[in-house]
């Protein structure tokens, strides 16, 4: 009969923190839309075109949508790692993605240097290096 006590404890903790980072998140989220604007995808892609060009800025677009709550859209100054709930890793997973559809190999990509900020205008930068020895 313990083991049931046991059970029905740990899903108790698992909905609790749940609810509560959902919360956050969306204490967060909040407070993220109310210090920037909140673009629609022509007003992104155009934000990001002259960085990295249209192609880029509306792959990101489609990547980084669903990670945004109704209410708020991604933003080219967004810090992707400190400003909204997204594993360290996803960004690695998004390159894959990138290079696949483009064509290219992510193994020989450029290094990111750790002292450029996560937004998501460097990321797009970062992605428009493309690998050595290709155009």
């Amino acid at each position: 009969m313990s083991g049931w006590w046991f059970a029905a404890g740990c899903i108790a903790l698992y909905v609790l923190i749940w609810f509560w980072f959902g919360r956050k998140w969306k204490r967060d989220a909040s407070a993220l839309a109310a210090r920037r604007p909140n673009p629609t995808r022509a007003e992104f892609v155009a934000l990001l075109s002259e960085d990295a060009g249209a192609d880029i800025a509306e792959f990101l677009w489609d990547e980084l949508a669903p990670y945004w709550d109704p209410g708020l859209t991604p933003h080219p100054d967004d810090d992707f790692v400190n400003d909204l709930p997204i594993d360290r890793e996803e960004p690695q997973d998004w390159l894959e993605r990138y290079c696949g559809a483009a064509g290219y190999d992510w193994k020989h990509w450029p290094e990111w240097d750790a002292r450029w900020p996560t937004t998501v205008r460097q990321f797009s930068r970062w992605l428009a290096m493309r690998p050595e020895g290709r155009a």
